[in-house]
């Protein structure tokens, strides 16, 4: 991250950025989807069953890639190239991933297109927004 337009505190504010959208995220799932489908939604479970892990390990590897992998690829790809307000910049830079997820990801891990159900990937189109705004709203809007 030499970029010029990145320093020492981008990459931290991404850091949290990130462990805090994981964490409302994986929080949304198990609190606030059994109002809207009727049971939680584990994603460490589904990441689990993909790698043949235990529960523990996809915790640990949803967690790894939601404050790691997907704040430092913001950084590289979203940051500064993408319209708008810093939380808009955040939701924009995870809709292509939340698309990746229910085309290519959720089909590799038995689940189906999309989940197989509207309510499903309508859930998790809002965990992967809340993760976005929170992402983008720490990180901030690089300065012109």
């Amino acid at each position: 991250m030499s970029n010029s337009n990145f320093n020492t505190s981008h990459v931290v504010r991404a850091l949290i950025g990130g462990f805090l959208g994981t964490l409302a995220f994986t929080l949304m799932g198990k609190f606030i989807a059994p109002h809207i489908i009727g049971h939680s939604m584990n994603v460490a479970a589904i990441i689990a069953h993909m790698m043949g892990t235990s529960d523990n390990i996809g915790l640990i590897m949803h967690f790894m890639v939601g404050t790691i992998v997907f704040p430092l690829a913001y950084l590289l790809l979203g940051y500064k190239h993408l319209p708008g307000s810093s939380w808009l910049r955040g939701i924009l830079f995870l809709i292509p991933i939340y698309l990746i997820a229910m085309i290519v990801v959720m089909p590799m891990a038995g689940k189906g297109l999309f989940f197989n159900s509207v309510p499903m990937s309508m859930v998790a189109l809002m965990g992967h927004i809340v993760y976005g705004f929170i992402l983008g709203l720490v990180v901030g809007k690089p300065k012109k």
